[in-house]
């Protein structure tokens, strides 16, 4: 199987980029930021491509070294922009905020399924990761939110070729040392790989347009 992985200069792209890599696919890493992406890509053993999937300018002039054909397209946000505390924020502060967030997350995986969706063999899969669990009423809960119905038409729209399209979102979390919580709970990068890595395979066809979360059991142990 064919993967590219978006945000593969990141801690989730690149354990993502693992997990496809470590069922036997061949992975493609791709991120805007050089030199972190192809310390990735040489210890993953894995090709790489550098681009910012958030500048169209940037992705036209990559166009040629995009794999012709591809089954799955991760879409993992790499945000670039140190939001810091909000209760500091200046008016032009908070408007970065939200533009910084809604093009790491949304534009960059609008554009990266724009000029990569033909390349999808049919019965292939989309996978879009949304890493954090954002805060209510925040830039991130919104653009959670706009992910999902993104994700939902997009599955309607790719449905014709039998590809599949789904978000792959963080829950809750669960923390050791809570009543119930037997052991240390696995990383939430790791739960997330699995679960994309699952969404690629025949078991999950029946999944689409969905968002599915990742909580390190907190439901099954908290309620």
């Amino acid at each position: 199987m064919e993967v590219l992985v978006t945000g593969g200069d990141t801690d989730v792209g690149r354990t993502v980029a693992q997990g496809f890599r470590e069922d036997g696919h061949h992975v493609v890493v791709a991120g805007a930021r050089r030199d972190e992406l192809e310390v990735a890509a040489k210890e993953l053993d894995v090709d790489a491509i550098v681009f910012d999937n958030t500048d169209p300018a940037s992705l036209e002039a990559a166009r040629p070294q995009f794999p012709h054909h591809l089954d799955t397209i991760v879409n993992v946000p790499a945000p670039r922009f140190d939001a810091g505390d909000p209760r500091t924020y200046s008016l032009a502060d908070l408007a970065t905020a939200w533009r910084s967030a809604l093009d790491a997350t949304v534009v960059s995986a609008v554009l990266t399924v724009q000029i990569l969706g033909d390349h999808l063999r049919s019965g292939g899969s989309i996978v879009t990761v949304v890493p954090e669990n954002p805060a209510e009423g925040s830039a991130e809960a919104a653009i959670k939110a706009a992910v999902s119905d993104w994700t939902a038409g997009q599955a309607a729209h790719f449905g014709t070729r039998g590809i599949t399209v789904n978000a792959v979102a963080s829950g809750r979390s669960a923390e050791p040392g809570y009543d119930g919580l037997s052991r240390t709970p696995p990383a939430v990068a790791d739960e997330i790989a699995r679960l994309a890595l699952f969404l690629s395979t025949p078991a999950a066809r029946h999944i689409t347009g969905q968002t599915l979360h990742v909580s390190q059991g907190a439901l099954a142990n908290f309620g």
